[in-house]
């Protein structure tokens, strides 16, 4: 009301000086006629003139020009006073028009704090009635109190040793379960062998393993505490049994060059130590174990697996030249050709029609790779009597996988670590009895070129992850042991990076974001203090598969393709019958929708790792980007800089998100994919430094992650094309991608072990050698490990850096490098491993026109 009454005011005023200035006008005329009134004689004037006036008139007149002229200068005082007066009001109404503006703004903000003060509300409601729940259901429970697993009883089994000598022997019977308790302090593993046969297969392989074991699973000395002894019981058999106590679990590594002494030291050990593990290459169908006996490979080719990666065959065409390859046979003087069976006859019969060729008919020479690279199918003859493994069908096996062809066994022959490995092998080899030979020509043609793609890439997994290497072969033999005592390997962690700022400088400057930061201005989720996710929670209810670890003796935190949690109380309906419906559009703001944190999972969070280089400036900006934003869990930033970060930098403050700096080893890309042990997430978000995200953008890409978290979920899309024999980089916009790039992507911390500890060191020292292409070594570790594409998120396709001085990818070079890096990759990897996809998850809701009581979840994306 009181501005009402000025403004009222103001107009009252402005019609005193508008009548002030007409009466001011006709006072200056009257005042210019008194002035221009003439005074002479009547005998000079004229007849038109008027006649002067008398003294009285006059003195009368000049009285009142007078009156006139002292009441225009009062006048013209007020219209000055009044004209301040109007200068002083329109003041005030400027100032009462700001004040206005800013009760509006501040009723604004005041509205958005209540709404969001109502949902926070409504969660903490919601959190209530689900600890009720929780409380209720936990009270209906009987649980037994947790606590340490008691000490397993020594095993007296009076039959142990017959069931032994009969072949009957088995974990149940002949194994002391009380010396590896799951809360037993013991050390695992002892390893023996002589320092006199250190060149044996056996020496070198128990070798791999001690420098593979982690601490606290393996032991030099007190054999007789120990869970498992693994023993050289070759050529010096008898000097390190003696060292073994008879009570005590022991494997026997017999890797002898020849079956015949394996044959003979087998007979030998299992008279004298019948609860035994057989470990050989030998393995009799009438002595052989299943279950307890292991079958091992044939000698390992290569020392690194750089070198293995290097020298494999690619794996396209997926068709060879021949369909077949000779078989491998004995000698044509031993006793197995006059012991022949008629349809072994007729295996040979049909393989020398089908591979057109002459048969080898040497046992002890090694077929050239060569030779086996121009076939499909590599045929594995195991006649009828033959013992189940023998060193000579090894190392066929063996051959056959490192040319690259698809071994056929024909026969009953068991492959190295078969219990452990049985899933992979049924992916790589084909299985035909030997009765089949007649249909062996029908039966191959059969295979599809996709078929055949599968089986000889999951041979060349074999071969890279199991056998290709002493390191390979002792991490799979460990292993195996391992899993067959039910007993879980210590944590995988991850480097502890060390602190880049300067001594001293502990705590970082930090200022708050600016308010043009908030773009969205929109309920994007609730932000929450750090909350680490579940780790370690399926050790014995989901066991890992090895063929994707790159240690596969150590427990690690989580899999891509473990089971997910169960959903959140806040999402149950309190019943048995499912879950309630979540109501997306119908004027909640979304608030519901961002509780369930991606439909029907739980809530989690994210870490962001951010890789930096010496820009403190274009670094705070893209920090400042992620304040406020809702599932962070921490920020890490990699810094790659030679000099530590400026101390005088003023770091944005991220509402209690923990923000450190590490250093990493050298300035190397790949540093960004070291798996820290910060990081205490499943979910990583990997960013540049120079990279501006909106938080509505990042949100929708978690939420798209958390439904495909074996994949890599990102922003700007690449493909790469068919380019004469070779293939091409490109970033045009395109109807599909086949890369992802890491710069702003979501993927799980699961694949930093693998890009970090699985991958040759090779491939990581091509990326340092470019400074270039760690993105693109992520895509096709991903995609080969999955064979899957990477998913798109939104429409957004560059990333525009503000303020940067200098980029990588705007050198003339970039895309030759990463064309390089492309042929380079698919020949390390044997095949051109990216996938394309046409697909882009956006909002359900994006483009959706809705009525104006309804709210979308996302309005811009």
């Amino acid at each position: 009301m009181r501005c009402w009454r000025k403004f009222g005011c103001l107009l009252s005023l402005a019609g005193l000086l508008a009548a002030l200035c007409a009466l001011t006008v006709w006072l200056g005329d009257c005042s210019s006629r008194c002035a221009a009134q003439p005074v002479s004689s009547s005998s000079t004037a004229s007849p038109t003139t008027p006649p002067p006036l008398s003294g009285r008139a006059l003195r009368l007149h000049r009285r009142n020009c007078a009156d006139s002229l002292a009441a225009l200068a009062d006048l013209r005082r007020v219209k000055a006073s009044v004209r301040q007066e109007l200068v002083r009001m329109e003041r005030e109404r400027t100032k009462i028009m700001q004040q206005i503006r800013a009760s509006r703004i501040e009723l604004a903000n005041l509205m958005r704090n209540q709404r969001k003060i109502s949902a926070d509300t409504e969660m903490a409601r919601s959190d209530l009635a689900a600890l009720q729940i929780r409380l209720a259901e936990a009270d209906q429970r009987n649980l037994p109190v947790l606590r340490l697993p008691l000490n397993i009883s020594t095993l007296k089994s009076a039959s142990a040793v017959d069931k032994a000598s009969e072949g009957n022997c088995g974990l149940v019977d002949c194994f002391d379960y009380a010396r590896c308790g799951l809360a037993d302090q013991r050390p695992r593993f002892a390893l023996l062998y002589s320092a006199t046969d250190s060149l044996t297969d056996a020496a070198r392989l128990l070798n791999s393993s001690r420098r593979l074991l982690p601490d606290g699973m393996s032991t030099n000395v007190a054999v007789r505490d120990s869970c498992l002894v693994l023993a050289d019981v070759g050529s010096s058999s008898k000097s390190t049994l003696s060292a073994v106590p008879a009570a005590t679990n022991l494997v026997a590594m017999l890797l002898l060059p020849a079956s015949a002494a394996s044959e003979r030291l087998r007979r030998g050990l299992i008279a004298e130590r019948p609860r035994a593990v057989v470990a050989s290459r030998y393995q009799p169908s009438g002595s052989y174990r299943p279950g307890w006996d292991i079958v091992m490979p044939a000698k390992a080719p290569f020392r690194s697996a750089s070198d293995l990666w290097a020298a494999l065959p690619p794996l396209v065409p997926a068709r060879r030249p021949r369909l077949l390859t000779a078989p491998l046979l004995p000698g044509a003087n031993s006793s197995w050709w006059r012991q022949i069976s008629d349809v072994d006859r007729l295996v040979l019969d049909e393989l020398q029609r089908l591979c057109r060729s002459d048969v080898v008919d040497n046992l002890t020479s090694k077929v050239e790779l060569p030779a086996l690279a121009g076939a499909t199918f590599c045929p594995i003859l195991a006649p009828a009597g033959a013992p189940l493994s023998t060193l000579g069908g090894q190392r066929r096996l063996l051959d056959c996988l490192l040319a690259g062809s698809v071994p056929l066994i024909l026969g009953d022959m068991l492959p190295p670590f078969g219990d452990l490995l049985e899933p992979l092998w049924r992916r790589a080899i084909v299985r035909l009895p030997r009765s089949r030979s007649s249909e062996l020509a029908w039966l191959l043609a059969t295979y599809s070129d996709a078929a055949l793609l599968e089986l000889r890439r999951h041979g060349r997994l074999l071969l890279e992850r199991h056998l290709g290497t002493w390191r390979a072969q002792a991490a799979t033999l460990l292993t195996l042991l391992n899993r067959r005592l039910g007993l879980p390997g210590p944590a995988a962690v991850g480097p502890t990076g060390s602190s880049a700022l300067l001594p001293g400088h502990s705590r970082l400057l930090m200022g708050r974001v600016p308010s043009h930061f908030d773009e969205t201005q929109d309920y994007l989720g609730a932000v929450e203090p750090p909350l680490d996710s579940v780790l370690f929670q399926h050790n014995y209810t989901a066991p890992a598969p090895i063929s994707q670890l790159p240690n596969p003796l150590l427990n690690y935190p989580s899999l891509p393709g473990h089971p997910l949690p169960p959903p959140t109380d806040a999402q149950f309906n309190g019943s048995a019958y499912g879950y309630r419906p979540i109501n997306h559009s119908m004027g909640t703001g979304g608030v519901e929708f961002s509780r369930a944190a991606g439909g029907n999972l739980p809530a989690e969070q994210f870490t962001a790792v951010v890789l930096s280089y010496n820009r403190e400036s274009v670094l705070v900006g893209s920090l400042s980007k992620l304040a406020g934003l809702p599932y962070l869990h921490s920020v890490l930033v990699v810094w790659n800089g030679e000099r530590p970060p400026n101390p005088s930098t003023v770091w944005p403050d991220l509402g209690g998100v923990p923000l450190h700096f590490i250093r990493g080893p050298g300035n190397s890309l790949n540093n960004r994919f070291l798996p820290w042990s910060q990081i205490r997430t499943e979910a990583v978000l990997s960013l540049d430094d120079d990279v501006y995200m909106r938080q509505d953008e990042l949100v929708l890409a978690f939420r798209v992650w958390r439904e495909h978290r074996d994949r890599i979920v990102g922003f700007p899309a690449r493909f790469h094309a068919r380019s004469g024999s070779g293939w091409v980089y490109n970033s045009n916009q395109t109807c599909e991608y086949s890369m992802v790039l890491t710069g702003a992507a979501f993927l799980h911390v699961h694949y930093l072990h693998l890009y970090s500890y699985w991958l040759p060191a090779a491939l990581r020292a091509e990326v340092d050698r470019l400074t270039n292409c760690e993105d693109i070594l992520m895509n096709f570790l991903v995609s080969h490990v999955t064979r899957k594409a990477p998913i798109k998120v939104t429409s957004r396709w560059t990333f525009p850096c503000f303020g940067c001085s200098q980029s990588l990818y705007k050198d003339d070079s970039h895309f030759f490098e990463r064309s390089h890096c492309i042929n380079y990759f698919s020949g390390m990897f044997g095949y051109n491993t990216l996938l394309y996809s046409q697909f882009r998850a956006d909002s359900v809701l994006f483009k959706t026109r809705l009525g104006t009581d309804k709210v979308k979840c996302f309005k811009y994306v």
